[in-house]
């Protein structure tokens, strides 16, 4: 994201369970630059954390979020996979999907280069019925 420090986790390691809930732990180095910085910025918010903690952060392949429509599926938007530039790109994510899910597109902000269905495998022929480009199963 940027900042370093960050271990990869691949498919395979999730699926594999290498790293359990509960069971990850926080790099104390970065918890110490974490609490130093805070305690430069403010009194209330500096001092030893009560808790620490560490957790996943999903990033795509090619590190852009996942943001639109849910192909398949009525109704249904997905905007995840921001990584740790969740909070930064929080206000023009929310009004992007917004205008999607109100207007039917966004005027903000070219939504394509987002698409959720980027990585999915592409069909080619093969029988069945079909609703556009997407397999509805097939008819008898």
């Amino acid at each position: 994201c940027g900042i370093g420090g960050s271990e990869y986790v691949d498919a395979d390691e999730l699926r594999a369970g290498k790293y359990p809930p509960g069971q990850v732990h926080a790099d104390p180095a970065r918890v110490k630059a974490a609490t130093d910085s805070f305690s430069t910025m403010s009194r209330r918010l500096g001092g030893t954390p009560d808790t620490v903690q560490a957790c996943m952060r999903p990033c795509p392949p090619d590190a852009l979020p996942y943001m639109g429509r849910v192909r398949g599926f009525t109704n249904a938007y997905m905007s995840a996979g921001h990584n740790c530039w969740g909070i930064l790109w929080a206000p023009v994510s929310g009004k992007a999907m917004s205008e999607l899910i109100l207007d039917g597109e966004a005027s903000c902000v070219d939504l394509r280069p987002f698409d959720p269905a980027r990585f999915a495998k592409k069909k080619s022929g093969g029988r069945g019925r079909k609703r556009g480009e997407e397999s509805v199963g097939e008819q008898w």
